[in-house]
């Protein structure tokens, strides 16, 4: 595919720009940042941008026919956010100069580009939730009775803030959605979504709001509820992608893809996002079995075992053919590691 000619009767070929086919794949292979809001003033290439917040509504009051009603004043404000993350795309086409590099190669380091730089983003935006949000208090892991009953739930705590259902995500994790599916009132939302939804990667509704799930969490995360209006992700190319000849000194007849990206992503309430995490019950760990009593611990006790004495929570490892007498050396019962 030849570049076209500057002008009508040129002799010198435009560069291929090649940053508007990385976004949309970018976009499209993940599911939580290209649900974030972009609301930022200014370009981030200045390294510093202005984002609109307001925590309140137009205040309504009672308006009098003769004198009118007093002005209310504006509470927007603006939150500086500075630009503090780079990425940048810099991959080989060893054996081609920029002007001939095929097509099929092109391809191939667009999408790689695209799916590298998008996880990236993805993965940053998935932190901002998680550490810029609120952490719910409930720490019990949720069970396949309870999963859609939790989920419902936090949906109305985020809601009791003033924040619109259509609004808002929930993204959960590939343990979460194992539980979900087994939910009769889940599966028949999942049911009855349009292509458009599928194709956005909605597995489903909860009272109204949308679901995702993304690989991405953290494990002890099970789900987490957003909402998109306070969530910014601001990205630019600060340098835009594209095959450039490499004049190194190094390398001969060869390019590269080259671009660079400053992004970051923020969250303006922490109180529009509610994370709920879990933390295993450490009781659930299986106990040593119980063994005899015994006076003398032979090697044939402990030919593929450990021994163990316990006295409260305390195990004290028993040693292979040494003499312990029970009441005097061993102050509890004995036991056996588990397999």
């Amino acid at each position: 595919m030849a570049n076209p000619k500057i002008g009508e009767h040129g002799t010198h070929e435009t560069r291929e720009v090649y940053t508007e086919q990385i976004v949309p794949l970018m976009r499209q292979e993940f599911v939580v940042r290209s649900t974030f809001s972009r609301d930022y003033e200014r370009d981030p290439k200045t390294g510093q941008l202005q984002v609109p917040v307001r925590d309140m509504d137009v205040e309504v009051t009672d308006y009098d026919i003769l004198n009118g009603t007093d002005l209310a004043q504006s509470a927007t404000s603006y939150l500086p956010i500075l630009i503090d993350k780079h990425k940048a795309v810099n991959e080989l086409i060893d054996g081609f100069e920029a002007e001939i590099v095929p097509d099929n190669i092109k391809a191939q380091r667009l999408e790689s580009a695209g799916y590298s730089t998008g996880l990236a983003l993805e993965t940053n935006s998935i932190n901002a939730l998680v550490n810029q949000g609120t952490t719910d208090a409930d720490t019990t892991p949720i069970t396949a009775s309870n999963v859609y009953a939790k989920i419902l739930n936090k949906i109305k705590t985020v809601k009791k803030k003033g924040v619109l259902k259509s609004r808002m995500y929930v993204v959960i994790s590939d343990d979460t959605e194992e539980l979900l599916l087994t939910d009769e009132k889940f599966s028949n939302s999942s049911s009855q979504l349009g292509a458009e939804l599928l194709r956005e990667g909605v597995i489903g509704k909860i009272n109204g709001v949308k679901v995702k799930t993304s690989s991405l969490l953290p494990e002890n995360v099970e789900f987490i509820i957003y909402a998109i209006d306070w969530c910014q992700a601001i990205d630019e190319w600060s340098t835009e992608v594209t095959i450039n000849n490499l004049a190194d000194g190094k390398h001969i007849g060869a390019s590269a893809l080259q671009g660079r990206l400053e992004y970051t992503d923020k969250i303006t309430n922490k109180n529009a996002v509610l994370v709920k995490t879990k933390v295993e019950d450490e009781d659930d760990e299986e106990e040593p079995v119980v063994v005899t009593y015994v006076e003398t611990l032979d090697t044939k006790y402990l030919a593929d075992k450990t021994y163990y004495s316990k006295e409260g929570n305390t195990y004290t490892a028993l040693v292979a053919g040494t003499d312990y007498t029970v009441g005097d050396d061993i102050t509890g019962t004995v036991y056996e590691v588990s397999e």
